[in-house]
C-alpha cells in the first residue's frame, strides 16, 4: 500500500509547487501521509496526454491511494475524467482530488457509487448540450441563407497534390499504378481517385506499338513542364534489437519512470510499512557495486524499483519480496511452522 501524489503539469511553464501546496494542505487537514510526490509533464496534444495518464496509472495496484490536485488535470472533458476515475475504482484504488475534496474509496463505497452515477449523468447532459448548440447554430445559418457544406464541384486537398509532376513522370515511364502507390506510400484506391479527380489519364497503346516495350503515354489537359524526378533519399535501416529497446516501456508504480530507459538511475525513496505499524526507510542498492542492478537497472547508490527481488528488507536484511516481514505479524515470526508467502517479482 502506497500513498502517491501525482503533480500533473500540462501547461508549458506551469510550476508544480502550487499543486504540491494544495495537496499538502488537504493531507494535513485529513491526517493523510503522502509517501511520494511524483511530477509528470504531460504532452500538449489531447490524445497523447490521455494515453500518458492511462499509462501512468496502469501500474497502480489494489489498496493504493492516488492523490491529484484537481480533477481537470485528468482530461479535457467529463468523459475522459470519468473513464480514468472509473478504471481506478474498479481496481479497488482509493482516489482523492484535493481541490474538489473528493475521496472515492472503491466500487463498494456508497459515496463512490453516488459520485459515479452523478458523473454519468453529467456526461450525458454535456453531450446533449453540445449537440443542441450545434443544431441551433446550423439552423441560424440556414435561416440567414448560408449554404452549408462544401461547394459542389470543389476538390478536397490530397497528400498527393505536391507530387503531381512525379506521378506523371513515373506513369510516362511505364510504372504500374500498384507499384506507384507503393512508391508514394499510399493506397491504390487513393491514387486512382487522385488520377480521376485531377483529369490525369493513361492512354491505350497504339496497335503498332503493342509488340515493343515502349512506355505508356500520359494525357493531361494541362501539360506540365518537363522536370526530372526527384531522387529519393536513402532510407537508413534501424536494427531490430535497437528498435524494440527504444520502444519498450515499463513504468514503475513507485516513481512513474520507465524502467527500461537507461537515463533512469534510481527510483523514488520512501518507507517500507509493516503490519505492527513500523516504518523503515528503504535500503538502496550498495554503492560499492560496479554495475547497474541486474534486475531493475538502477545505478549503485540508487533505490530499487517496486518489486525488484534485489532490494533488501530494512528490518531483517533478507530479500524484501520473500522475507515475509510485510505479510505476517511478530507472533507469526516466532512460530516455526512454514507459511505460504506472497512473492511478486519485477517482470
Amino acid at each position: 500500500m502506497a500513498n502517491i501524489a501525482y503533480l500533473l503539469v500540462s501547461v508549458e511553464g506551469e510550476a508544480p509547487e502550487s499543486q504540491r501546496s494544495l495537496i499538502g494542505e488537504y493531507a494535513s487537514a485529513k491526517n493523510l501521509r503522502i509517501d511520494n510526490y511524483i511530477t509528470v509533464e504531460l504532452p500538449s496534444q489531447r490524445k497523447e496526454r490521455g494515453r500518458r495518464v492511462k499509462e501512468l496509472l496502469a501500474g497502480v495496484n489494489r489498496w493504493d491511494v492516488i492523490v491529484v490536485s484537481d480533477l481537470a488535470a485528468l482530461g479535457d472533458d467529463i468523459a475522459d475524467v470519468i473513464a480514468v476515475v472509473g478504471d481506478l475504482l474498479e481496481r479497488g484504488v482509493r482516489f482523492i482530488a484535493a481541490k474538489q475534496e473528493m475521496d472515492l474509496n472503491g466500487v463498494g463505497d456508497s459515496s463512490s457509487k453516488s459520485a459515479t452515477a452523478l458523473f454519468a449523468m453529467l456526461t450525458s447532459v454535456e453531450k446533449e448540450v453540445a449537440s443542441r448548440r450545434v443544431r441551433e447554430a446550423l439552423a441560424q445559418k440556414r435561416k440567414e441563407g448560408v449554404v452549408l457544406g462544401r461547394p459542389r464541384g470543389s476538390l478536397s486537398a490530397s497528400k498527393l497534390d505536391g507530387k503531381k509532376e512525379l506521378i506523371i513522370e513515373y506513369l510516362s515511364k511505364g510504372v504500374s499504378k500498384a507499384s506507384l502507390a507503393r512508391i508514394l506510400e499510399t493506397s491504390p484506391t487513393n491514387l486512382a481517385s487522385y488520377l480521376r479527380t485531377r483529369n490525369i489519364a493513361v492512354s491505350k497503346k497504339d496497335p503498332a506499338m503493342r509488340k515493343d516495350a515502349s512506355p505508356k503515354k500520359v494525357v493531361e489537359r494541362e501539360v506540365p513542364p518537363e522536370t526530372p524526378p526527384p531522387v529519393a533519399a536513402p532510407v537508413q535501416e534501424v536494427p531490430v534489437a535497437q528498435f524494440h529497446e527504444a520502444t519498450e516501456v515499463l513504468l514503475c508504480r513507485q516513481c512513474g519512470k520507465n524502467i527500461h530507459d537507461p537515463r533512469t538511475i534510481t527510483c523514488a525513496g520512501g518507507y517500507v510499512d509493516y503490519p505492527n505499524g513500523e516504518s523503515h526507510p528503504r535500503v538502496p542498492y550498495p554503492r560499492h557495486e560496479t554495475e547497474r542492478c541486474p534486475k531493475c537497472g538502477v545505478m549503485p547508490g540508487g533505490f530499487h524499483h517496486e518489486g525488484c527481488y534485489m532490494e533488501r528488507c530494512p528490518r531483517c536484511g533478507e530479500r524484501l519480496v520473500s522475507c515475509g516481514c510485510r505479510t505476517r505479524g511478530e507472533a507469526d515470526e516466532k512460530s516455526s511452522g512454514e507459511q505460504s508467502r506472497s512473492v511478486r517479482y519485477l517482470p
